[in-house]
């Protein structure tokens, strides 16, 4: 009866080939991880200026303001917060400004916002009926 199993050669070319896998597929996992993650943190922020334009019954905008930071404004163009809202540092994003109408919280426009990070890309859109936002890859 043949023996079963694997030989020390099978398991170490399995080793190599996945060592070899791992080290080609490695410096794209943190971009694209990180990427994502910040696209979900902006476009939470479109739906909080949304929610806050129909709840108060007033004008609000959120707006880039750098290459990283963006900020949302009340009706009176107040930040709200104080602070302005950062994105990591790797990553960037192109200038937009989008603002919700009162009460019906219906956005100026269409919107698209271009985040980048490394050789990543993805674009959030916001629409231009209802504010739904979007990430697309």
């Amino acid at each position: 009866m043949p023996a079963r199993g694997f030989t020390l050669l099978e398991l170490l070319l399995t080793l190599m080939l996945s060592a070899i896998l791992l080290l080609v597929a490695q410096p794209h996992w943190p971009n694209a991880l990180l990427l994502s993650a910040q696209a979900e943190q902006l476009a939470q922020d479109i739906r909080y200026t949304q929610a806050l334009a129909m709840q108060r019954q007033q004008t609000h905008t959120i707006q880039w303001l750098d290459h990283n930071r963006y900020t949302i404004l009340d009706a009176s163009n107040q930040a709200i917060g104080g602070q302005a809202e950062a994105l990591s540092t790797e990553t960037s994003m192109e200038p937009f400004r989008c603002s919700f109408a009162a009460s019906t919280g219906i956005p100026n426009g269409a919107s698209q916002i271009q985040l980048r990070s490394g050789s990543d890309t993805l674009l959030l859109q916001v629409s231009q009926l209802t504010g739904t936002v979007t990430i697309l890859p």
